[in-house]
């Protein structure tokens, strides 16, 4: 069988804002290539956010006569990933078309409601799943019995098969089919998600060392495909994947994708001592949970490359944590930060603020946090109610949400709750943000950063976003702040419905 796995564009509308991020490289997809791959079907994949033209396109999806199709979007892309497939399969008329990811696993009846177009849905994992679905195809098996899929029946109706349970041992999957993915194409675009290191001549590449997290945060959608489980691989199989996309494709920089890298600190310090005593001399980033890391482990990271490590703060407010579930304590965070900081890795934190009871003293008690952490680099977002959370089930709950189109679900600025007051948190914790960034201590200690030219041009454009911020927060009323935020992240470009 033939069989097209395609990325779809996430970039965002706001030129300003693509100028300081770069889409996530799907992982995902070459995951799902290397088990079809195994299979002995012929695989590429199709990341459309590094197509140029049209005519790219139609090269690409004229390679050859296609007998399936497969897709993935978050929420946050899911228009986008509807126009897609729309297109692709008017192109594509006789391929099977099939999604799969977060969005499509939580709400895969309503998924398929809306687009037509889709023919099956692939819940949870899906290397094994769609192992036996494209076999079935091929072959014109019985689909009835195949676990973990959502598929029409021959009146149309919507069947959804038995959940398919997840895999014990992570180590039986195949490594990523690297040589499917455009390597030179995310090396020419630069990573700037590791941290401050910025260099488009080396390349670039994600690896998975884990999945799912045991953490119940509210806003958290993890647990749709993971279900609050932590699976890991073996230090020596990670280290063996690392190994070989150092020799064939000359990756020298990494992100661990793992929702928690530390969870298990004795397996992140053999992971560590692993790349040490192979002398692999790569760079690295990871997140980690601030109540996972220790001195000790921090100063073996930094030994075996790691320039970054992301922490999920949230909230300095003792109620937001509580509310969120967090499950992390304010004096957790500060030794965290500071433990990173004095291991000499860069320490971005990672707040979110919005939450269905958040008040100003709230934002207030997280500026006054932030301004004891000092962190590297601030990452802030508003809370989404995403398919499959609890904070959603809540929303719903209380009537927080008055409009329940995909295109108000953009990460990082969504427009989707609504309750009293909200406006005046949004303008109060950009305002902290903004100050925070701007301040002369902040702005110097960057400034002493910049290596290469690389550097200079992204707080450059990193500024062109910040005077966009601050006009907009001072001379717009408080009811335009938060569709401001909004609009600036979306990244879909098209009415609802539109197949054009």
């Amino acid at each position: 069988m033939n069989v097209l796995l395609v990325n779809p564009q996430s970039y965002f509308q706001r030129k300003a804002l693509n100028a300081v991020t770069m889409p996530d490289i799907p992982l995902n997809l070459a995951c799902i290539a290397a088990a079809l791959e195994g299979d002995g079907h012929v695989v590429r994949i199709l990341d459309i956010n590094i197509i140029k033209t049209k005519s790219d396109l139609v090269n690409r999806l004229s390679e050859m006569r296609w007998d399936i199709i497969g897709f993935t979007g978050t929420t946050s892309v899911i228009l986008n990933c509807y126009h897609a497939i729309r297109v692709i399969k008017r192109v594509a008329r006789q391929a099977k078309v099939v999604l799969g990811g977060w969005h499509a696993s939580a709400i895969p009846v309503r998924t398929m409601n809306e687009c037509p177009e889709i023919d099956f849905i692939v819940k949870g994992e899906g290397e094994l799943t769609i192992k036996e679905l494209v076999r079935a195809i091929a072959l014109g098996g019985d689909i009835s019995m195949i676990l973990g899929i959502v598929y029409r029946d021959g009146r149309g109706n919507v069947i959804e098969n038995k959940e398919r349970p997840l895999m014990a041992n992570l180590d039986d999957l195949p490594f990523p089919a690297l040589h499917l993915l455009p390597m030179d194409e995310y090396r020419k675009i630069g990573f700037n998600t590791i941290g401050g290191y910025f260099k488009k001549d080396l390349y670039i590449s994600a690896i998975s060392t884990s999945r799912g997290c045991t953490g119940k945060c509210t806003f958290c959608a993890d647990h749709v495909i993971n279900h609050h489980t932590c699976r890991f691989r073996s230090p020596e199989k990670v280290v063996a994947e690392l190994k070989r996309a150092i020799k064939q494709y000359k990756v020298r920089i990494f992100f661990f994708m793992d929702a928690h890298f530390t969870m298990s600190p004795v397996r992140a310090k053999k992971i560590c001592e692993l790349i040490i005593k192979e002398g692999l001399h790569i760079k690295w980033a990871c997140q980690a949970r601030v109540d996972s890391v220790s001195p000790e482990l921090l100063g073996l990271m930094k030994m075996a490359g790691c320039t970054r490590i992301g922490y999920g703060i949230e909230s300095g407010s003792p109620k937001v944590l509580k509310i969120m579930k967090k499950g992390t304590s304010i004096a957790q965070m500060k030794d965290a930060i500071r433990w990173t900081k004095k291991a000499g890795i860069m320490a971005v934190i990672y707040l979110l603020y919005g939450m269905p009871g958040e008040s100003i003293d709230d934002v207030k008690l997280t500026r006054q946090l932030l301004l004891q952490l000092k962190p590297d680099y601030v990452n802030q977002t508003i809370a989404i109610p995403y398919p499959g959370t609890e904070l959603r089930e809540q929303a719903i709950r209380e009537r927080l949400i008055n409009d329940d189109r995909w295109e108000f679900y953009n990460y990082p600025f969504g427009n989707v709750l609504e309750y009293p007051g909200i406006e005046k948190v949004f303008r109060t914790q950009a305002k902290v943000l903004i100050n925070y960034i701007l301040s002369p201590g902040y702005v110097w200690k960057t400034f002493k950063t910049i290596r290469s030219i690389y550097h200079l041009s992204f707080y450059f454009k990193v500024a062109q976003v910040l005077i966009l911020g601050i006009f907009m927060l001072n001379l717009a009323r408080e009811a335009d702040v938060k569709k401001f935020l909004a609009n600036l992240s979306t990244r879909e470009n098209r009415k609802p419905g539109d197949s054009s």
